[in-house]
């Protein structure tokens, strides 16, 4: 593997450990990320941090405040309005094509996410809810064929879910509304599918408004990274 290579990978995996804390609430909005602390944190040099700082911003995770460094985005209410505004305009333009484009592999994965939440429902796993649930949001923005609103709808979900700071609500309460508009993609009923998406995203905005107390305190993150090992050249 060239340099380059490497070089590239680490940078990806540092910019996946940083929106991971903020994602999580580890790093709140509004820390500082000081590259020097976080470099010997993550076990890493300055640059790979400093180029996951660049990918971060430009995801509107973070941002560069002259004299003041690098920072955690933090929203005042307008502008949690006007994500949610937005996420519902792209979400629902997703799923409208996810619907019509009918493409066999997508509606494979939906009908197997469908089929395996419901068991995990039946039993209560809420772990296999948990990561059936994001894999529902990942095959939406994924299934619409066009990589421009796939990468839109990743960067606004995340700002999303950086507004929970940690909050996140009860796998099963998702899951219902999830297979309610899996249903009707494979229905091909595209006026239902984005009216229960609609119903979807606006329930759980609410939800999340709903509950105003503060995050528990998240774990300190590991005081070394440990990037995967590079296959050999």
């Amino acid at each position: 593997m060239s340099i380059g290579e490497t070089h590239r990978t680490l940078r990806d995996e540092v910019a996946d450990q940083l929106r991971r804390w903020i994602l999580d609430g580890t790093l709140a909005p509004g820390a500082r990320l000081a590259e020097g602390a976080l470099s010997n944190r993550l076990g890493v040099s300055r640059l790979p941090v400093r180029e996951a700082f660049r990918r971060l911003e430009a995801e509107g995770l973070v941002q560069t405040i002259p004299r003041r460094g690098v920072r955690v985005v933090q929203f005042d209410a307008e502008e949690q309005s006007t994500i949610l505004e937005i996420r519902l305009s792209l979400e629902l333009i997703a799923i409208r094509k996810l619907t019509e484009r009918r493409d066999p592999g997508t509606l494979a994965e939906l009908r197997r996410v469908l089929e395996a939440g419901d068991h995990a429902a039946a039993v209560g796993d809420d772990e296999t809810l948990a990561r059936l649930n994001a894999e529902f949001h990942d095959l939406v923005a994924a299934g619409t064929g066009s990589k421009v609103l796939g990468d839109l709808i990743r960067s606004v979900r995340n700002q999303a879910r950086q507004l929970r700071a940690g909050r996140t609500g009860a796998p099963a309460d998702s899951w219902p509304e999830h297979a309610a508009v899996i249903r009707a993609v494979l229905d091909a009923d595209a006026e239902m599918a984005a009216l229960l998406m609609r119903r979807h995203l606006v329930a759980r905005h609410e939800a999340a408004v709903q509950d105003g107390t503060p995050p528990a305190p998240a774990p300190a993150p590991p005081h070394t990274f440990r990037p995967a090992p590079h296959p050999a050249s």
